[in-house]
This record gives structure tokens, sequence and C-alpha cells, in this order.
């Protein structure tokens, strides 16, 4: 599968990008675990009930791991909530009239609730570092900013593989299909790809 190529990948080359390559490969429920055991490192307000604190560990955990099927690195997650903040600062002098305090109110917390689920997105990859595991979703993810920043690494597989053959095309996820197209860039790479248009 492909998450088993990119597992081999990173297991030789996640020294090249400053990942341990000894790392230990979390599943859904080891990574909630952790996030349980680490809990107070989390600054959740939005996504804290008061009677269970732990009830939304597993949604987080399945967005930040949508995030990485789409590329979107803690970092541009923050960037994007602090984009946020500042447009907030301008919004006094943008206001119209007919606007109300309600939607204003929803505004903030809106804007509170993406600023929360970012820190916690780059919370939880640290603390996946921190422990040298990753999750998952971790292994195209880092596959795909391994080769992307290692051109050496990408031409050494590009010279490896000689045919790629991708079956459940309709299955791939953004992440999945950049990573394709990265190895597939090499003219002497013939791909092919299969996929079920009923599923399509």
């Amino acid at each position: 599968t492909l998450h088993g190529l990119c597992q081999r990948i990173l297991e030789n080359h996640a020294l090249d990008i400053g990942l341990p390559n000894n790392f230990k490969l979390l599943n859904q429920t080891e990574s909630c675990l952790l996030v349980r055991q680490n809990i107070e490192k989390f600054s959740l307000d939005y996504y804290r009930p008061l009677g269970n604190p732990t009830k939304f560990i597993h949604a987080i955990i399945k967005h930040f791991q949508k995030c990485k099927d789409e590329l979107v690195t803690p970092q541009n997650y923050l960037e994007y909530a602090q984009s946020l903040n500042l447009d907030s600062d301008l919004e006094p002098s943008k206001k119209k009239k007919n606007k109300t305090q309600d939607s204003g109110e929803d505004t903030s917390l809106e804007i509170k609730r993406i600023n929360e689920l970012a820190e916690a997105y780059h919370r939880y990859n640290q603390l996946l570092l921190d422990n040298s595991s990753l999750d998952f979703a971790d292994l195209i993810f880092y596959t795909f900013k391994l080769l992307k920043e290692r051109p050496n690494v990408l031409r050494f597989y590009q010279n490896k593989f000689r045919y790629i053959l991708v079956d459940e095309f309709q299955d791939t996820n953004y992440s999945q299909y950049e990573l394709i197209k990265l190895l597939a860039q090499n003219d002497r790479i013939k791909l092919t790809v299969v996929g079920d248009d009923d599923q399509s």
C-alpha cells in the first residue's frame, strides 16, 4: 500500500528531515491515549465539556489527520488563525450599520474556536515528535515533505521505480495524489491508475 511504502521510505530517510527513523507508528487509540495522558498541555476551552474533559479527543485527532491529508501543516493552521485575529482587529472600522451585536459575538467565538484548534494541532504534532511517534496520516504527510524538500531522495526513488500502479484511485486523498504526482514526474516512470467509476 501507499502507506506501507511511505513507512519504508521514512524508516530509511526520516533523519533527512529531522525525524527519528526509529519512530513508533500510533494507531487511533494510541494517539487518543497519548493526548489524554497529556491533556494538561492543551489549552482547551471550547472543546472541553465540564462533564467529560476528554470527550472530543477522538474527533479532534480525526480533524488533525484530515489537515495532514490536505497537507496543512500546524504552522499553516496557526498562520490562518492569526490572520483571522488580525482581520477581527480591523473589523470595527469596517462594520456596517445593519450588523447586529450577535453576529459580532458569533464571529468572535468562531475565531476563538479556530485559534484553539490551531494551537491544539500544533501541540498534538509536537507531542508526537517529542515521543518519537507518528500517526497514520503522518506517513504520507512526512514522505511528501521529505521528497519535496530533498530532491536527492526524490531522484533516488524515481530511479528505483519504473512503474507505479495505483489501485482504488477514487479513494485517493489530496496528499496521496500530490505524492503520486511527485514520484511520477520523471519521464521514465510509467503510471497506471485503476478506479471504479461506480464509487467515484
